[in-house]
């Protein structure tokens, strides 16, 4: 019989026990992570936080502000904007496809548009 899939969904303290592996986002990246303690609405996690192995322990409120997703998920998909004034490498939250992550991305304000050529042309002449 084949594993269920994951849930593509942020969980909740009310989902998860104690030594599920997760995903969270902390310090501008998702994160692979463990549940160490639950409480009503959040959740502790311990998760690796640099290339060296340190770890960290913090609480998540699991909301949509502050998700927590199941740690079977595939590894988070990073786009890089191809805008030329833009250029940002963007990553997604774990399940989510490029053209989800770019969709976002060019709707946020954190998107640096490229400049219309008729204004690129008024300003070069003046």
């Amino acid at each position: 019989m084949a594993a269920p899939e994951p849930p593509n969904r942020p969980l909740t303290a009310a989902d998860l026990t104690v030594g599920d592996p997760v995903w969270v986002f902390a310090f501008g990246r998702w994160r692979r992570g463990e549940v160490t303690a639950l409480a009503r609405v959040r959740v502790q996690v311990r998760y690796v936080s640099d290339r060296h192995g340190s770890t960290r322990l913090r609480w998540f409120a699991a909301t949509e502000q502050d998700p927590v997703f199941h740690g079977g998920l595939p590894d988070p998909v990073a786009y890089r904007c191809v805008g030329s004034r833009c250029r940002l490498v963007v990553t997604g939250r774990p399940g989510q496809g490029t053209a989800q992550i770019r969709a976002l991305h060019e709707a946020s304000p954190h998107h640096h548009r490229d400049l219309p050529t008729s204004a690129r042309g008024e300003h070069a002449a003046q």
